[in-house]
């Protein structure tokens, strides 16, 4: 009896939350969405932490990590630049690079959902679109991995939901519109930018590089 409730106490007691910590620089936050830049040096394990809500990662740059889920034994997960890995809200489990290089992840700790979303009468939304593979989607978010190429033209299209950005190589992009004219963002691969829903219809293309995002569309 006595184990037994020594094993509901361990289960029930509250465990802090996986940011901030060392190695997590927090790029910003607001209503939607706070946005961390977090690696795994090797060595350094995090706390045991428990997620307040829904997270998505993007990986950066690949890497492996012990992952230790609380009551299961630990196990080593690799990823890739450009993976997606959706955790649920309530998630109990630390973690310890063990690669010489460590993995990095943009972190997205999704918040408040979002009002409902409609695109503008006759402009559709950004995505679907030629090219654009769809990576996830659940009742919080789609996460969409694109290249924007040379000589390739999208749009009009405009921006049905709030959403972010996560640039795994740079470039620079053209986006035209009857409202704002022609603007050049120049971005680099480490990247993160958040654009709000609404604007007018606007067309893109890549005039330098090819650059590649994760687009994560709130819901």
């Amino acid at each position: 009896m006595v184990l037994c409730l020594g094993a509901v106490s361990s289960w029930s007691q509250s465990y802090p939350p996986p940011f901030p910590r060392e190695a997590a620089q927090k790029l910003f936050e607001n209503e939607r969405v706070a946005v961390w830049d977090v690696t795994w040096p090797k060595g350094l394990p995090s706390a045991m932490h428990q997620h307040p809500v829904d997270q998505l990662s993007i990986t950066l740059r690949g890497g492996s990590v012990r992952v230790t889920r609380l009551g299961g034994a630990p196990a080593v997960s690799e990823s890739q630049p450009g993976k997606v890995v959706f955790t649920p809200q309530g998630t109990i489990h630390m973690e310890e690079g063990v690669s010489e290089i460590p993995q990095r992840k943009i972190m997205l700790q999704l918040k408040s959902l979002g009002p409902p979303v409609t695109a503008a009468s006759g402009v559709p939304g950004a995505f679907p679109r030629e090219g654009a593979v769809k990576l996830l989607e659940n009742d919080r978010v789609i996460a969409w991995d694109f290249t924007w190429q040379r000589g390739q033209t999208i749009g009009p299209h405009g921006n049905v939901g709030d959403s972010v950005m996560v640039f795994l190589e740079g470039g620079t992009i053209r986006s035209i519109s009857d409202q704002n004219g022609s603007k050049d963002t120049a971005v680099r691969a480490g990247e993160v930018m958040y654009s709000i829903h609404g604007g007018d219809a606007r067309t893109e293309e890549a005039i330098q590089g090819s650059p590649r995002a994760i687009v994560v569309e709130l819901k």
